[in-house]
């Protein structure tokens, strides 16, 4: 079992995202020897925007591609083939004005690529990323059962549907709320269900693997 660990806070030690990331692929390397982890902080290692020549090399024919264009999009081809290789993807992610960090949406733009995790066909687009299983544990800075933030939220639905196209339907989020402006009782019991409801997936993830 190969897992790709993303991590997104702009925070270091006080991140609570990374923490609890970090629980849950340590949790699931202690319950099954065989598990290897591939650890990307998209904070130290930010992908590249995207630029024209990227997109003209992304939509040219793989044996068409200059030399240019290969050399500007081999990170996105190793970013992609990260992808791949993983059998699960655990992703810590904290929510930024209703959204997800910039840094992500730099990583998405450079792997939702045409001919590799996506292709064409007369039935439309068809995702490529096939039999994965996605954990994305997002902390929020306030509670957002509360009606009047559950319609701000932009995360949730932008990920289930990025990830989707991309062949990724099987995700299970982990929303942890509220971590900022909030009573520290509030956190503390947001950052304990979290931590429970990541024992109960790994608990299944080990289940299955048997």
């Amino acid at each position: 079992m190969k897992v790709l660990h993303i991590d997104s806070s702009v925070r270091s030690d006080r991140s609570v995202s990374k923490q609890l990331s970090k629980l849950f692929v340590d949790s699931l390397a202690q319950k099954n020897g065989e598990v290897t982890i591939d650890y990307l902080d998209l904070t130290q290692n930010t992908p590249k925007h995207v630029s024209a020549l990227f997109i003209q090399g992304n939509y040219s024919n793989p044996e068409d591609r200059s030399l240019e264009m290969i050399d500007e999009l081999a990170d996105s081809e190793a970013l992609v083939d990260r992808l791949h290789k993983a059998d699960i993807y655990v992703i810590g992610m904290p929510m930024y004005n209703f959204s997800i960090p910039s840094n992500f949406k730099a990583f998405i733009d450079n792997v939702v690529r045409i001919g590799r995790t996506f292709k064409a066909s007369e039935n439309g687009f068809q995702g490529l990323l096939l039999n994965k299983k996605v954990y994305v544990i997002n902390t929020r800075g306030v509670d957002f059962t509360n009606e009047a933030f559950a319609v701000m939220d932009q995360l949730q639905p932008y990920i289930k549907t990025v990830f989707g196209f991309m062949g990724l339907s099987d995700i299970q989020f982990i929303n942890v709320h509220p971590v900022q402006f909030a009573a520290e009782e509030a956190r503390i019991k947001a950052i304990s269900k979290a931590e429970m409801e990541i024992t109960a997936a790994v608990d299944q993830l080990f289940i299955q693997a048997q």
